[in-house]
């Protein structure tokens, strides 16, 4: 099977050359590179000119429609995408495509890092990687990072829904409604691409407040799904509407008939929320021998606090407003 590979773009300068280096050094033949720039004001149409990929611009509409140009302009069987600040390993385009027995219609694969230098970045890797470590051969989610789909299957669905504006979602809303139309998703853990992660913690809480806001039309989109997937269960949905109601009462202590049982309340609550964040930086510790993964509990804690301001505008913008888009 022809495999296309295809790669949104937004201001990638700084990493998309070594994406495409990786990527023209694949293992699989035969391929094709698809880059789509996505608006961008930096040097990214310049440095993708610098190597033989096909190479496409568009006003920025988001990845999710810069993902669907490339999948129009291919020419594979296989759509295959990662992102531009990913590094894939060479051998990754064949550890997918040997995933494609009867019934499997997308396969996905897993994160290394490339920035371990950064002590944030470090931490990130690691709870993805614990994640992706409860992941059979089956799975109900695949990420667009790293993810081969049939075309067939691809353009049966309609490919990304664009109205996902932004990256968040777009992936579990594909996945999802891949699955709903009975094709089987298989995960490859040698299937792997290096990964850039945040070295920044205010830009990471920012992107989690984006994730909260995409995860409220998901949901409104996909309700049955709304209780998690194998990537992020119960745990990860409950704590940022918790992390909100603490902060919640603690504005409502100020009004003194209802101080103390406002911050009663708060406190038990965050006690419940420290105690059930608390076993993830634990379990990453005892994984890695790095003590340092501790600090990952106020990351987790600040990281509810950021998705559940994302939720709330969410909510006002796919729920009470009813828009269909970001």
């Amino acid at each position: 099977m022809m495999a296309s590979i295809i790669i949104p773009a937004h201001n990638a300068a700084a990493t998309l050359a070594e994406c495409l280096t990786a990527c023209l050094k694949q293992t699989y033949s035969p391929t094709e590179i698809i880059v789509v720039d996505d608006g961008s004001t930096d040097d990214t149409p310049r440095i993708a000119g610098q190597f033989p990929v096909e190479f496409v611009r568009q006003e920025q509409q988001g990845p999710a429609a810069a993902r669907n140009h490339g999948a129009r302009m291919a020419k594979g069987e296989l759509l295959i995408f990662t992102d531009s600040d990913c590094v894939p390993e060479a051998h990754w385009v064949q550890r997918l495509a040997d995933c494609f027995e009867k019934g499997v219609v997308a396969a996905g694969g897993t994160y290394g890092i490339a920035n371990d230098r950064s002590l944030l970045a470090r931490m990130v890797h690691e709870e993805i990687v614990m994640r992706h470590q409860r992941f059979g051969k089956e799975v109900d989610f695949l990420g667009s990072f790293n993810v081969a789909i049939r075309r067939e299957a691809f353009e049966r669905v309609g490919g990304f829904d664009e109205s996902f504006r932004a990256a968040s979602g777009e992936d579990n809303d594909l996945s999802y409604r891949l699955r709903d139309t009975g094709g089987r998703l298989r995960f490859a853990h040698d299937a792997v691409v290096r990964h850039y992660h945040p070295t920044r913690l205010w830009p990471y809480l920012k992107a989690q407040a984006r994730h909260g806001f995409w995860r409220v039309k998901l949901y409104r989109k996909h309700p049955g799904r709304a209780t998690g997937d194998r990537y992020a269960g119960l745990i990860d949905l409950a704590a940022p509407p918790l992390a909100g109601l603490c902060i919640a009462l603690l504005v409502c202590a100020i009004v003194p008939a209802l101080s103390f049982v406002c911050l009663t309340a708060s406190a038990a609550i965050a006690t419940i929320l420290l105690l059930a964040r608390l076993l993830l930086p634990w379990r990453m510790m005892r994984q890695t021998g790095d003590r340092l993964m501790l600090a990952f509990l106020p990351v987790l804690l600040l990281r509810d606090v950021a998705r559940a301001a994302g939720m709330l505008w969410g909510l006002w913008r796919f729920v009470v407003l009813r828009k269909a888009g970001g």
